[in-house]
């Protein structure tokens, strides 16, 4: 089975540690979420995975090979949509396939269509991102980064800056989309319920101390095992602080 494994990562910024001999083993096919408060280093571990930081030591490997832009397609969705403001929806999608160097068309299909067929966005193709809403960029974000079909997919807290009603749609979109897909997820935000809704493998984050990394129930919110280890989450971050 291919697998996302991080082994001893350490990172330090100017003497100063952020990651400490962090240990994460994440299947193909698994959301592993990623919980913790501002400062504990959950988006320093994105970057690295991300090849975005390189000074750090120990390994980042996926298939027993080091993950890497050249070895890998990696997706990132970052809090802001990341999508380039002066380019339309159908440029950005078709940008991110010309950089990894994949084809536009499948057969006589148009990928990029096919894709924003399969996010509802349509006919939204050749508006910029600026005329869009916070869900409708962040489902443009998501169909660039499927369309890639990559094998490590990197999400830094993307529904955070949604309105908890346009959040709520877009978990749900999100757990519907990726059953189509395969890969390691790594999806970090600062809420508890989310980590849990949407992780099968839940990691805490706290300041100064080793990860804990929880098995998640299924996706039901109102399951007892559900409430359960939220309850436990919350109440270990409150004891970390």
């Amino acid at each position: 089975m291919r697998m996302l494994i991080i082994k001893n990562l350490s990172v330090a910024y100017e003497g100063l540690a952020v990651l400490e001999n962090i240990n994460l083993q994440v299947a193909d096919g698994m959301i592993c979420t990623i919980v913790g408060p501002s400062g504990c280093g959950k988006s320093t571990l994105l970057k690295a995975v991300a090849g975005l930081i390189g000074d750090y030591s120990g390994d980042v490997l996926f298939n027993d090979v080091p993950v890497s832009a050249k070895n890998h397609t990696i997706g990132y969705i970052p809090q802001n949509y990341g999508l380039l403001p002066w380019k339309t929806v159908e440029q950005n999608i078709i940008l991110a396939l010309k950089i990894k160097g994949l084809p536009l068309f499948n057969g006589e299909i148009s990928v990029v269509d096919e894709a924003l067929k399969r996010v509802g966005l349509m006919a939204h193709k050749k508006k910029f991102p600026g005329s869009l809403s916070g869900g409708q960029k962040q489902r443009i974000a998501i169909a660039r980064s499927f369309v890639l079909q990559p094998d490590i997919l990197l999400m830094d807290e993307p529904f955070s800056a949604l309105d908890a009603m346009t959040k709520e749609e877009m978990q749900q979109f999100f757990l519907d989309i990726w059953q189509s897909r395969n890969g390691s997820t790594l999806f970090i935000t600062h809420d508890i319920e989310e980590a849990v809704f949407l992780g099968e493998k839940v990691v805490v984050m706290l300041p100064g101390q080793p990860i804990q990394i929880l098995e998640s129930p299924a996706t039901d919110r109102e399951s007892e095992a559900y409430m359960k280890l939220c309850s436990q989450i919350r109440k270990m971050m409150k004891e970390g602080r």
